[in-house]
């Protein structure tokens, strides 16, 4: 069975050496506590693990999100260029005529980049996705249709035996939403922030974790410049 490291020791002890493939793992997050850091990492293993990396980007343009990655991790631009890059954000903001990065199909799906993204990926093999974020495709389709989307990265990541992250901010759709979410990806993983004592604390628990047993503990970290680092104590559930 195909595993996925993240890159972050303590968290792939706790899942048994990584997440198993054929899976899509929802990042559930309160803005601001750091599953887009999460990610980087995920993408960065599967460089250093040579494979094929996708990365959609709804927040930010493809070069801020190279630059994102080179804030936490010092790794080789020329590897960081091996990153298929699907920006949304660009063809808003840029002229029809300026250069697009990642894949020119954008520039003839940008009115339906739902269908443009299930195109290429019935196209090309990725070992690693990340959706960032999910939130785009809720505001700008029926909730029925992006949950049908997901439910098409669960068959295509266990036909490849790949692993999709898509990262979701709490909070902005009902509850009935996000409970649909949790439903049909195979992981949760929530990201948690909160202020105590004049400070930020972070927390990281896995709600649902098919074909891996579940975590029990609820683990703290701190944003650092290397990315997530963990508490060596973890807390209970």
């Amino acid at each position: 069975m195909r595993t996925f490291n993240t890159g972050i020791p303590t968290l792939d002890s706790q899942l048994g050496g990584g997440f198993v493939g054929g899976s899509v793992i929802l990042l559930l997050e309160d803005p601001g506590a750091g599953a887009d850091v999460f990610a980087y990492h995920v993408v960065v293993e599967g460089l250093k693990n040579n494979e094929n990396i996708l990365y959609i980007t709804t927040d930010d343009t493809a070069k801020e999100t190279k630059e994102s990655i080179r804030l936490y991790f010092k790794i080789p631009d020329e590897m960081i260029e091996k990153i298929d890059i699907l920006d949304l954000v660009s063809p808003v903001i840029l002229p029809d005529d300026a250069e697009q990065d990642a894949k020119s199909y954008l520039k003839r799906t940008r009115h339906d980049p739902l269908n443009g993204i299930k195109n290429i990926l019935h196209q090309a093999k990725y070992d690693r996705v990340v959706v960032n974020n999910i939130t785009y495709f809720f505001n700008h389709y029926e909730d029925e249709e992006v949950l049908k989307f997901v439910e098409e990265f669960s068959v295509i990541s266990k036909k490849n035996e790949s692993i999709f992250f898509i990262l979701m901010t709490k909070g902005i759709f009902d509850s009935k939403t996000e409970v649909a979410m949790k439903h049909v990806g195979d992981g949760v993983i929530e990201f948690n922030l909160r202020e105590k004592d004049d400070e930020l604390q972070r927390r990281l628990k896995i709600l649902k974790l098919k074909r891996c047993l579940v975590p029990k503990s609820v683990m703290r970290y701190e944003l650092s410049g290397k990315g997530l680092k963990m508490e060596s104590v973890m807390r209970v559930i």
